[in-house]
């Protein structure tokens, strides 16, 4: 307070030490520069309370406890950053030539400006009345009516003379904005007891503390006050740039890019960080895996939203559409060709390999089959019939010619009678039928005879032309 008093005390006697100076003239101040950088305001409107009764008229120095309370409120108005506040000036015990109540507004409640408080100050010209704190205190509810947020109340005084009631004031005032208001006090000037009783009042408040002026009067201790009252660490503990109180990712990996609620990119919405993404642009909907690419499930390399064969055997070549490739268009993928270059439109077997020609005598069906309509048998029996002997000797040359040929011989029959003599008769005359041809010299390795009965019919059997149709012998070429 001493160095406060001497800096006020010389602006005194260079302004002329016969009279007292207007509060224009007192000692310049440099304020420090609040670097809001790392802060964000706790504050939405604050409210100054300044003593201008009798006892802040006290001489000291060369100067007056009131001047030395406008001087510190003038360093906090400088200090303070604009910022979008609600601020006010309200003063108590002033002169009767400042206003006859006895407690006054000299600014705001108003959006904050510099200016504004600054120019309240300035009325605030002499200090001789009484001590009506309570009253002063009690005005600010009307003051605060309407306010949303949080408030400061800073009561500048040397604490002298003031009683329970202001207390009790105090209390109401608690008692209504309750966990929003917060009360600081700056002790001016002040005997042990007038401290004391104003950390009395700040402590009603639950939150905020009284200090003296001489110890924040400095560009840096002022700077540091301000902070305190106005301002509010900002968290943010992953280093983001997003704050703690803001951020739905608190423990984001460090450097990662984050969206305005602080959690990781993730430009394609594959639910898979940006940072992590090893495919960022994945068409939006499809199925990623844990690197953020789309599933390829038979790891052909081709993905399963743009796969047409989604199952194909590990490590088949495939093309663009993730099927398997086929060279000679043939039908048969190249992983199961035997055959691979078999000319264009040839028709070719199951293993990709041209099919042999049907002979003469058959009939080439849409199944892949070879009819042979004269192959005949005695009724209800499996014995061949000599005219059938010409087809069969034909049969028996081209199965021998082709040796690597496979085919199953098909027996078949109508629906006439028992379903289980119709499945014997059919299965009896296939085996006839193979048996004849390795007879004929035929290896028994290339052929099979299946008896199908009555379930294959080509015509319907309600005629009797439809039912001698469906009794016949087929070759089908397997391989």
């Amino acid at each position: 307070m001493k160095k406060l008093l001497m800096l006020l005390a010389l602006g005194l006697c260079l302004a002329g030490c016969a009279t007292m100076p207007p509060f224009a003239s007192q000692p310049p101040f440099s304020p420090q520069k609040v670097d809001t950088g790392d802060y964000q305001l706790k504050v939405d409107n604050f409210v100054v309370i300044l003593d201008a009764s009798a006892s802040m008229g006290t001489w000291v120095e060369g100067t007056t406890r009131l001047e030395v309370a406008k001087s510190i409120v003038s360093r906090m108005n400088q200090t303070l950053p604009e910022q979008d506040l609600q601020g006010a000036l309200r003063t108590f015990g002033h002169s009767r030539s400042v206003s006859k109540e006895k407690t006054a507004l000299m600014y705001g409640l108003s959006s904050y400006s510099k200016d504004g408080l600054q120019a309240g100050l300035k009325k605030v010209t002499k200090a001789d009345g009484s001590t009506p704190l309570a009253d002063a205190i009690d005005a600010l509810d009307k003051d605060l009516g309407g306010t949303s947020g949080n408030i400061a109340v800073i009561l500048v005084s040397d604490g002298e003379v003031m009683g329970d009631a202001p207390v009790d004031a105090a209390q109401r005032l608690k008692d209504k904005y309750r966990d929003r208001i917060c009360i600081y006090a700056i002790a001016v000037d002040s005997n042990s007891a007038g401290k004391n009783y104003l950390a009395k009042l700040t402590q009603v408040g639950g939150c905020g503390y009284a200090t003296d002026a001489d110890k924040i009067a400095g560009s840096a201790e002022m700077s540091a006050f301000v902070k305190d009252v106005f301002f509010t660490e900002i968290m943010d503990a992953d280093g983001d740039g997003v704050p703690d109180d803001k951020d739905n990712c608190p423990q984001t990996p460090a450097g990662a890019a984050v969206d305005q609620d602080g959690c990781p990119l993730d430009r394609d919405g594959d639910g898979v960080a940006d940072d992590m993404d090893n495919c960022p642009q994945t068409p939006q909907g499809v199925d990623v895996d844990p690197n953020g690419c789309a599933v390829d499930a038979d790891g052909d390399g081709v993905a399963d939203y743009l796969d047409k064969c989604p199952q194909t055997p590990q490590g088949v070549e495939v093309d663009p559409s993730g099927c398997p490739l086929d060279s000679d268009g043939d039908g048969v993928p190249n992983f199961r060709d035997a055959c691979p270059d078999t000319p264009a439109g040839e028709a070719v077997d199951a293993n990709g390999c041209s099919a042999p020609a049907a002979t003469q005598s058959a009939k080439v069906l849409e199944t892949g089959t070879w009819l042979y309509e004269d192959i005949k048998f005695d009724t209800g029996s499996d014995n061949i019939k000599p005219a059938s002997y010409g087809v069969l000797a034909e049969i028996a040359m081209a199965l021998k010619q082709n040796p690597s040929l496979e085919v199953e011989i098909q027996g078949h029959t109508d629906s006439a009678g028992s379903l289980v003599l119709n499945n014997k008769l059919s299965e009896d005359r296939a085996n006839a039928v193979r048996q004849y041809l390795v007879d004929q010299g035929v290896p028994p390795e290339q052929m099979s005879a299946v008896g199908y009965g009555p379930s294959r019919p080509l015509a319907p059997n309600d005629t009797p032309d439809g039912r001698a149709h469906n009794r016949r012998v087929e070759l089908k070429p397997v391989r």
